[in-house]
């Protein structure tokens, strides 16, 4: 069967368009490391490639989310050790006051101490994070107290509080209730408490010092139970953080599955692939040195 000129032409063009075309995607896999460029690659593969990088997207998400919980977790943490501290010192400086026979000099020098006490923890209760302040609960704008002339403010913030999520269904608090660490059921807070021991124990009022000693022992609980919930929460964090790296490190190996190409297969098609497109150009090579009576045909 004779096959004429204009034929073997389509044909053979036909056929090196499509070796080029095979070629350029076998490069484009052994460059890229991809299997998976654009839909029409692997349509099924596609959507599983978007439904994995939109859960890579999440845990990323909850990964920073966690970052910004850890950094407040552990700033509270911090100022709760020294919560607990000034209150351990106020403790011990109170008791040292206790009874008729210490002289003014030491109860006047006592009572400044209480006095510096107060202050430092005005300055952790009023601790700021990025310019919020962690002790207003969700008032973070505004400082949980403020003293004026000696005397301190009653609470600025609410009881309400503010939470980060940091995984599926999982958060952590972001800021706190300082009333319920400074004062808790008390009639006033341990600020308050700080200024009348002074006062009780310059005066040499043993009922005022029993009194602001009892005070500052429930302060100390209320502050070590604070200090508790906040541990708890970096722990929950913590094991958090350790779930949602598992999960990404499945999730990465998932989508490796769907887009990455076996380079090893992919070098065998780009070499098959350069040969194919090869020998179409040596066919379209050969079928251009034509005569004129192939023409006519």
């Amino acid at each position: 069967m004779r096959i004429v000129f204009s034929t073997a032409f389509e044909d053979i063009t036909r056929a090196m368009q499509q070796s080029a075309e095979s070629l350029a995607e076998a490069q484009r896999q052994v460059s890229t490391g991809l299997r998976i460029t654009t839909p029409s690659d692997d349509p099924l593969g596609a959507a599983a490639s978007v439904t994995e990088h939109a859960v890579q997207d999440r845990l990323d998400a909850y990964t920073s989310a966690g970052d910004a919980a850890n950094y407040r977790l552990t700033l509270a943490d911090n100022v709760m050790t020294d919560m607990v501290n000034q209150l351990t010192s106020a403790q011990s400086t109170a008791l040292s006051a206790r009874g008729s026979e210490i002289p003014q000099s030491t109860r006047d020098t006592v009572a400044n101490e209480l006095l510096a006490i107060r202050d430092a923890l005005m300055s952790d209760i009023n601790t700021q994070f990025q310019g919020a302040y962690l002790f207003s609960g969700s008032k973070v704008t505004i400082a949980p107290y403020s003293i004026l002339g000696g005397t301190v403010s009653a609470y600025q913030g609410d009881t309400d509080t503010n939470a980060i999520d940091i995984g599926s269904g999982r958060s952590v608090a972001s800021t706190f209730d300082g009333s319920a660490i400074l004062q808790g059921s008390d009639s006033s807070n341990v600020l308050d408490t700080l200024t009348n021991l002074a006062t009780a124990i310059s005066t040499g009022d043993q009922a005022g010092i029993d009194a602001g000693v009892q005070a500052l022992n429930r302060a100390f609980d209320r502050t070590t139970a604070a200090q508790a919930r906040i541990g708890n929460d970096e722990k929950n964090l913590d094991d958090t953080r350790s779930l949602i790296s598992s999960a990404r490190v499945g999730s990465v190996a998932r989508l490796s599955s769907i887009e990455d190409v076996d380079l090893a297969q992919a070098a065998s098609k780009l070499s098959q692939a350069d040969t194919a497109y090869r020998a179409a150009l040596a066919a379209m090579s050969t079928i251009g040195q034509v005569s004129l009576m192939d023409y006519i045909k």
